[in-house]
């Protein structure tokens, strides 16, 4: 084993040879899959003779669920329940489609196997002085890292697209009132509010347009919604789901009710932003304590502090 790691280490420029390599085949193999999932949307909407829309805003499981190749179809977990959770973990963070899972578990391995690679050509050189115990730890601990890296990507990029959806909900609510109340109907106003939000908030557009395909391919308003409130990923549009669904079963007024709850939303997002500006203060403790008060300390007491030395040294 000591022998085969020396081997690696002394060869260092293939493996950094292979490292790239395999960080350029992960990249064209990742824009092949969106490419060919974005033409394969363009495609299907098309034949299907509805208007076009850009495909920005169509996700892929809307009109195209193409299996995965049979030779990457071992990336992909073979328990039903540990596939739908990460099938709904991807579509929280605006990924859909079977071939993001296969996408998403094959970068997992690729950046894996980089980092581990990368750590190993360079840690013998960078630490020449060093036992290969120590290599083999860190090509072991940059491996687990680029492992979960991925993922990490894609929690902050569904943290940061459940944050737009809240802010722009109470705007969708807005909208969708006055459609309403100019006579639309809901599945006519979600097609054309994902056309009025699409410029500040994509993601959202995106989401009321994937609802607005499902109901054109036969699915009824109240499970479009519920899918649309499990997408969004936050409760104003489950409890938005939950209003339609009682409107309709109670008989009572659909305007009157989507009024008092965009009311609602928007007093919502006022207290949010309300309480982020109260908590700016307490934020601003640590900079202002650790960066600017011994700048600013400094600069003033230096005067002082030269004429003190001055005067000593006057005075001996």
């Amino acid at each position: 084993m000591e022998q085969i790691l020396t081997y690696l280490s002394a060869r260092g420029d293939l493996l950094l040879f292979a490292s790239v390599f395999l960080a350029v085949t992960s990249l064209t193999f990742a824009f092949g899959t969106i490419t060919m999932s974005w033409s394969g949307v363009r495609r299907r909407v098309t034949a299907s003779g509805a208007a076009p829309v850009s495909a920005a805003l169509v996700p892929t499981a809307s009109v195209h669920r193409s299996s995965a190749p049979d030779y990457l179809k071992g990336l992909v977990p073979t328990d039903e329940a540990k596939k739908s959770e990460l099938n709904k973990f991807l579509n929280s963070a605006g990924y859909y489609g079977n071939r993001a899972l296969v996408l998403f578990q094959a970068s997992r391995i690729g950046t894996a196997l980089i980092c581990g690679i990368l750590t190993a050509a360079l840690f013998g050189r960078l630490y020449p002085g060093r036992p290969v115990a120590f290599t083999i730890l860190a090509a072991v601990g940059l491996t687990f890292i680029g492992y979960m890296l991925p993922r990490a990507i894609v929690s902050v990029r569904r943290d940061k697209l459940f944050e737009e959806h809240r802010q722009g909900f109470p705007d969708f609510l807005d909208l969708l009132v006055i459609c309403v109340e100019a006579g639309i109907s809901v599945d006519s106003a979600m097609d054309r509010i994902s056309r009025d939000l699409a410029h500040d908030y994509p993601s959202l557009a995106r989401n009321l347009s994937f609802m607005s395909l499902e109901m054109r391919a036969g699915k009824s308003t109240r499970e479009s919604l519920d899918n649309l409130g499990m997408r969004l990923g936050i409760p104003e549009a489950k409890s938005f789901a939950t209003l339609i669904r009682q409107s309709e079963e109670l008989g009572t007024s659909l305007v009157q009710s989507l009024r008092v709850y965009s009311e609602e939303m928007r007093q919502k997002r006022l207290a949010r932003a309300e309480e982020k500006a109260s908590s700016l203060p307490v934020k601003l403790v640590l900079p202002l304590g650790f960066f600017i008060f011994p700048v600013v300390l400094g600069v003033t007491l230096l005067p002082v502090v030269i004429k003190l030395f001055g005067a000593l040294g006057i005075a001996k």
